[in-house]
């Protein structure tokens, strides 16, 4: 009766123990998953951020060299410069009609079509048409290495590039640029318009003559 008893109690003692031991492996259980998750959730956030930093910068740098390329393909073989206008003095449009008369005169003979401002597209995406591009201009100004003051324009435009498969990369481009001096400052964006917490990657290039 005794060793009945004895063990009754041996087994109660135990019964009370493995309640408290599967709440504490329960608890143990929940934090290392919560951990866990939350790893995971901040892991799948940067990796998100690494991707969107990397198509914000792609589409800066293919911005950059449409610009390049626009402003050193159609050039005023007078003076050198390219199409982007500079002059303080002039209009803008003239300024750019000016530089593509002389291209189409060089085009004619090689018996090549003429050309339009809106014609000249890069990456699918419009320079000058400001239906699209929102191309406009303004005044600029800069004190160069000399100290000397010199006055020019400063030009902004978006770029849409279409990628081909119903995605699109989108930029913002504003030179500044005078007759001695360049700078291009092109923006990328991980998305066009709409996305909300949209990364900007910018790329910059300037050139100067002294």
């Amino acid at each position: 009766m005794k060793l009945f008893i004895f063990l009754q109690h041996k087994l109660r003692k135990q019964k009370g123990f493995i309640l408290p031991l599967t709440l504490l492996v329960c608890t143990i259980i929940l934090t290392v998953a919560t951990g866990i998750s939350v790893i995971l959730a901040k892991e799948l956030y940067f990796s998100r951020v690494s991707r969107d930093s990397q198509l914000a910068y792609y589409a800066a740098d293919t911005a950059m060299m449409c610009a390049l390329m626009v402003d050193g393909k159609y050039i005023d073989p007078t003076t050198g410069l390219g199409i982007f206008p500079y002059s303080a003095v002039l209009d803008a449009t003239t300024e750019m009609n000016t530089v593509l008369e002389k291209v189409n005169l060089q085009r004619q003979l090689r018996n090549l079509p003429n050309l339009v401002l809106d014609d000249i597209k890069c990456a699918t995406a419009p320079i000058f048409d400001t239906a699209i591009s929102s191309f406009t201009t303004s005044a600029f100004s800069r004190t160069n290495s000399g100290g000397e003051q010199e006055n020019g324009k400063t030009s902004t435009y978006t770029m849409r590039m279409d990628l081909g498969d119903g995605t699109a990369r989108c930029a913002s481009i504003l030179i500044s640029k005078t007759g001695k001096y360049r700078q291009i400052i092109a923006r990328g964006f991980a998305g066009c318009e709409g996305v909300a917490h949209n990364i900007e990657r910018a790329v910059i290039n300037t050139t100067e003559v002294r």
